[in-house]
């Protein structure tokens, strides 16, 4: 080749650094078409003129400002010129106004900016609530990101712990993933195949179609909220008015055993607190501060359904002995089944539930069978949500 040829012209190695744009990137612009060759002179050896220099720019603007995938860039490429109300379109379709500034931040700015741990930006990251671009080794944040992990911290602020932060996130944008995926489905076929006249009236559709949904999620999710909080303290006082049940049956079953005295501790436990001396009346404690709790206020109701829930989710009834080691076992029994489907305990209500026979048979011997089928029986009538 005469050195006339190349005159004007730019090696890739070149034209990357005239882009401040490494060579793979470029090598990967001209595989997916948005780049080709002024011309060649050998497999590995293409020159570029000056236009490419701009045409990169554009790219990378558009990939970075607006957040066009390659696949819309080489479109609105290959169309030379697209018009004003093309660009509208493509902006209403990509979102292009939502995503926030340009300025990408590190791993480390993002946990400086935002107050959370690398590790804590990394389980959001594995959830994929937060959709990094890697460059290189490095993960690189957008606005939006950012903006994600700063509604993390302010529930930290407020005490909601992360893990509880990072389910509630990755339940909504599973949610929402599947509902927007359908939406975009059903609103291309059964509103712009049909009803767009132009770009300029479908990229009016698609706005007031985001703006309206936006404002309905925010709508329903708040009377969801409400239907279920509400419920949710019904459930409180109900599980409250199963407790006081359920003391009265097990010293209705103790009585007709000969287990008098211990028949009594139970039915008075529902009115009379008392400090507990041993694991025992330490339940029975639990359980009538519970059970009373309907007279105090809501944040109090709460606190101590949390209190009593530590409490029996970490008692060990111990060996079986006799019918108090069996009437401690049975409350703590009785407690996960009334709160599992509130609380997490679903493992630990399966143990108990499947040892509870073979140690009451251990505990009070012939009996066993009454007490087992009447107790299960009345925990089963008693317990779960509403």
């Amino acid at each position: 080749m005469r050195k006339e040829s190349a005159a004007g012209l730019l090696k890739i190695g070149e034209l990357a650094k005239a882009t401040n744009t490494n060579v793979t990137t470029i090598k990967f612009y001209i595989k997916e078409g948005l780049l080709q060759a002024a011309f060649k002179t050998g497999p590995n050896m293409a020159y570029y003129d000056e236009d490419c220099v701009a045409r990169i720019q554009l790219i990378k603007s558009l990939q970075k400002e607006r957040y066009y995938p390659l696949s819309v860039i080489k479109r609105m490429l290959d169309a030379s010129s697209p018009s004003h109300t093309e660009i509208e379109l493509l902006d209403a379709i990509l979102k292009a106004d939502d995503r926030g500034g340009s300025k990408a931040f590190s791993a480390s700015e993002a946990s400086k900016m935002s107050g959370l741990s690398k590790e804590q930006i990394s389980s959001l990251v594995n959830e994929k609530i937060l959709k990094p671009e890697i460059i290189g080794r490095s993960r690189f944040f957008a606005e939006a990101d950012l903006q994600i992990m700063l509604l993390i911290q302010r529930r930290l602020d407020a005490g909601i712990p992360f893990a509880e932060s990072l389910a509630s996130f990755t339940l909504y944008d599973q949610a929402l993933n599947q509902a927007a995926k359908a939406d975009v489905d059903l609103f291309i076929n059964r509103a712009m195949l049909f009803h767009a006249s132009s770009a300029e009236s479908a990229a009016r559709m698609i706005c007031v179609s985001d703006e309206t949904l936006d404002a309905f999620i925010s709508l329903k999710r708040k009377e969801w909220n409400r239907t279920y909080g509400s419920q949710r303290i019904r459930d409180l006082d109900r599980y409250a008015a199963g407790l006081s049940s359920l003391l009265q049956r097990l010293s209705e079953m103790l009585n007709k055993l000969g287990y008098h005295a211990e028949a009594k501790q139970c039915k008075d436990a529902v009115n009379s607190g008392f400090e507990g001396k041993d694991s025992l009346e330490e339940a029975l404690y639990h359980y009538h501060y519970f059970i009373n709790s309907r007279a105090e206020s809501l944040a109090s109701s709460i606190s101590l359904c949390g209190k009593t829930h530590l409490f029996f989710m970490s008692l060990d009834p111990g060996s079986p002995a006799g019918i108090r080691s069996l009437m401690l076992f049975s409350l703590r029994l009785g407690w996960l089944t009334i709160i599992s489907p509130l609380l997490d305990c679903s493992s630990e209500l399966s143990n108990a539930e499947n040892s509870f026979a073979s140690y009451t048979a251990s505990c009070i011997g012939p009996d066993s069978d009454y007490f087992t089928e009447r107790f299960l029986r009345a925990v089963k009538q008693i317990g779960g949500t509403s």
